[in-house]
């Protein structure tokens, strides 16, 4: 039979098959790696099932792992959410760096103002302003309180019918927003834990919630950092909306937008069409990368 997995930990795992039911599954063998969100060819037996077969993924979200390498997360998801909030202070180049990141796996990208009752509107370090710019590059922006309930109604129409994770700094306010979308989900990691033979210590695993109105939004808790898919300098700059949309007019077909002459990128910076900081974000971006490509031949 064929399911989707839905959580687990280790070698355990929990897959829900098309007519609802939960049978808690172990891996056929280490050829076998699935992931949260994945359909899977299962075999039942009397203590529920072995995953035979991983089918055909339309998506993988990989995660930073302990050594700085992208870890498969999950997979078959349709939009990512880069969840911030005014307190604690948004990272400019971690929101650049996380939206690259995700631009890097052809998924779907929004963002989530969480805590916008928080937001002083006439000191709020220039978030507003770079949210604006964002929008501007057609990413969707919902401003959403879990606290008053604002915006909500709307993120969550956004949600409906779609795979959805949300990805961000601790401190933003995933889980209320979790708590908000899902009112079961306290209770669906019980169960999970519970059928993978784990306790909530490790739910640190992730997990899918059906939604109320349809689709499922993905729970990763461990999700703090994101690594490029990448490992060549050239591909970064396509990675950045803004940056690939100016770079058609650079004099130089492969320029890297550091020091060639006639870089179109540079001069909207230095215009003001462009974000300094943006620009600063892909520069780091590029040198770390060149830097440690050069460590490896070194």
């Amino acid at each position: 039979m064929v399911g989707r997995v839905v959580g687990g930990h280790g070698r355990r795992f929990v897959v829900e098959t098309g007519d609802g039911a939960r049978i808690p599954c172990l891996t056929g063998g280490r050829s076998v790696s699935p992931v949260c969100g994945d359909m899977v060819k299962v075999e039942a037996d009397a203590d529920g099932g072995h995953i035979r077969e991983v089918l055909p993924r339309r998506s993988l979200f990989s995660k930073t792992g302990h050594h700085g390498k992208a870890v498969p997360a999950v997979a078959n998801l349709d939009r990512v959410f880069m969840v911030l909030a005014p307190i604690p202070v948004p990272e400019l180049f971690l929101m650049d760096k996380y939206l690259a990141s995700i631009e890097g796996m052809s998924i779907e990208t929004g963002i989530v103002l969480n805590k916008m009752d928080l937001v002083d509107e006439r000191d709020d370090g220039g978030l507003n302003r770079r949210l604006a710019y964002l929008e501007s590059l057609d990413y969707p922006v919902y401003r959403v309180s879990t606290r008053d309930g604002a915006g909500l109604e709307g993120f969550a129409a956004a949600l409906e019918g779609h795979v959805s994770m949300l990805v961000g700094q601790s401190g933003v306010g995933k889980s209320s927003l979790l708590n908000a979308l899902v009112p079961e989900a306290e209770h669906r990691i019980d169960e999970l834990s519970a059928a993978t033979d784990e306790g909530r210590h490790t739910t640190t695993s992730t997990t899918l919630h059906p939604l109320p109105a349809g689709g499922a939004l993905v729970d990763s808790p461990g999700v703090r950092d994101l690594e490029l898919a990448i490992r060549d300098p050239a591909e970064i700059g396509p990675l950045f909306r803004d940056i690939r949309a100016i770079a058609r007019h650079c004099r130089f077909a492969n320029c890297l937008h550091l020091q060639e002459p006639g870089c179109a990128v540079k001069t909207a910076v230095e215009e003001g069409k462009m974000p300094e900081s943006r620009y600063k974000s892909y520069r780091w971006l590029v040198t770390t990368m060149r830097q440690a490509e050069g460590r490896k031949y070194d």
